[in-house]
């Protein structure tokens, strides 16, 4: 059973987000994530990486921003000028068919990715969000901001430390990921902190003891 911290945590929305993401949500009992501040790019809200046979491959949703660049994530929208759906389910595909449990969550992925009653990415992600964590019992309650909530000690603020740029904040600590079987591990080598997806088609069931025994280091 994991140890879980009474100071709340506050996360940035996030597209299959990856296993740091799931390691810190599942070490708090309150989570809140941010859909007031304002969009930055370049980060996990739209994206997505994945493991295919030539290495990572970052899969990004295309986004509108109604008010450039001070438009708040929560006026985000999803680009509906480009098939990025049949783009993201076809690079899965072809990285995971051959993952011992490809097969068993094909259907749910899929039907996520096309999901086409969220026209706002916060909404569409917090979809993803809520349908994993219930897949993989992670029973957590997810609240949206209801303004911006500027930095402060009452909460362990993770928004933009968990990041595709691997930047460093005193709040993250350094995790330890430890080797798991990958579709292309014998060719490219093992490849931490992946979106969630690589963990639960190559671990299936196993994905949440994985994420519960991923160490901390202060």
């Amino acid at each position: 059973m994991t140890e879980t911290s009474h100071i709340p945590l506050l996360l940035s929305t996030a597209y299959f987000p990856p296993l740091e993401y799931f390691v810190y949500l599942m070490r708090y009992d309150k989570v809140f994530v941010d859909v007031y501040e304002t969009y930055p790019k370049q980060t996990w809200r739209n994206r997505c990486r994945i493991l295919s046979g030539n290495g990572p491959i970052d899969l990004t949703v295309p986004v509108e921003k109604p008010f450039g660049n001070h438009t708040k994530t929560h006026h985000v929208i999803i680009s509906s000028h480009t098939r990025w759906q049949k783009i993201h389910w076809r690079s899965i595909e072809s990285a995971y068919r051959n993952a011992p449990f490809f097969l068993f969550y094909k259907d749910m992925i899929q039907s996520m990715i096309f999901e086409k009653s969220y026209s706002a990415l916060y909404l569409l992600n917090a979809h993803i969000l809520n349908t994993l964590c219930s897949e993989l019992e992670i029973w957590r309650e997810f609240k949206f901001t209801e303004k911006f909530v500027q930095e402060s000690s009452a909460f362990t603020d993770l928004r933009f430390a968990i990041s595709p740029k691997g930047k460093d904040c005193k709040q993250l600590n350094k995790l330890t990921f430890t080797p798991y079987y990958q579709v292309f591990s014998d060719r490219i080598g093992f490849q931490p902190d992946l979106s969630i997806l690589d963990l639960m088609f190559n671990l299936g069931p196993d994905a949440r003891p994985y994420l519960e025994e991923v160490s901390m280091v202060k």
